[in-house]
């Protein structure tokens, strides 16, 4: 029965998007880890749920902090590719900031000693700024699709804010989308990651991402951001 109940439960946390880490099994499902990543893939990524981009950030944090338990669950959102309709776009990314919202309250609240990391790739990376966002305002249609900023008690559990390929500014005013903006809490533990060249993070115009862009996995990238969310974490 017992059993039984812990598998609800594991069904009920991932439908709600709370965090279920990969690489666990449901009896450690509870525990909390030293270090958890909560991931956004990009649109049609491979490698889900986190993607190889949030995959290759699990590895560079483990490598980064060898000896501690370092965890990943991904942002659970349809990652629509439909961008030439902003309101369709905005409510998909709007239910990716929902899920990692609720994933950081959920973690903060029973994990208080986990650090914890919030990134995405490319679309991913729209995802994880507007879920540290404190001023979003979109189309009077959506509005109500658009989540609340977290309170502030949960900044302190967050180490970090990594983003990589996500669009630049030019991209959302022509998908007619408001532009990402950090909260003034996390501004200093938010780094944003784009190889010159990617059309997507770059300002190039929105269009079909580039070679560069598919390369943050390979490129030295997370290692990067996983010594920068280092310097939050003792």
């Amino acid at each position: 029965m017992a059993k039984r109940l812990l598998v609800v439960l594991v069904s009920v946390g991932i439908f709600l998007g709370l965090a279920v880490p990969i690489g666990t099994g449901t009896a450690a499902a509870a525990d909390c880890a030293d270090v958890h990543l909560l991931f956004a893939r990009g649109t049609a990524e491979a490698g889900a749920p986190v993607g190889t981009t949030g995959r290759a950030m699990h590895r560079s944090l483990q490598s980064r902090f060898p000896g501690k338990d370092v965890r990943v669950s991904p942002v659970r959102y349809q990652a629509s590719d439909d961008f030439q309709k902003g309101t369709v776009f905005l409510r998909s990314v709007a239910a990716g900031v929902r899920s990692a919202q609720n994933q950081l309250r959920y973690l903060a609240q029973t994990c208080p000693r986990t650090r914890l990391v919030l990134g995405g790739f490319s679309q991913g990376g729209v995802v994880a700024t507007y879920a540290v966002s404190d001023q979003i305002a979109g189309p009077a249609l959506v509005l109500a699709d658009v989540p609340t900023p977290l309170p502030a008690s949960v900044a302190r559990h967050v180490a970090g804010v990594v983003t990589f390929g996500a669009p630049a500014d030019r991209w959302f005013r022509e998908v007619g989308v408001p532009p990402m903006r950090v909260s003034a809490l996390y501004r200093h533990k938010t780094r944003d990651y784009c190889i010159s060249g990617d059309n997507i993070c770059d300002g190039g115009p929105v269009d079909r991402p580039n070679t560069v862009h598919g390369r943050y996995a390979v490129n030295g990238m997370t290692a990067a951001a996983a010594n920068f969310v280092g310097r939050n974490i003792r």
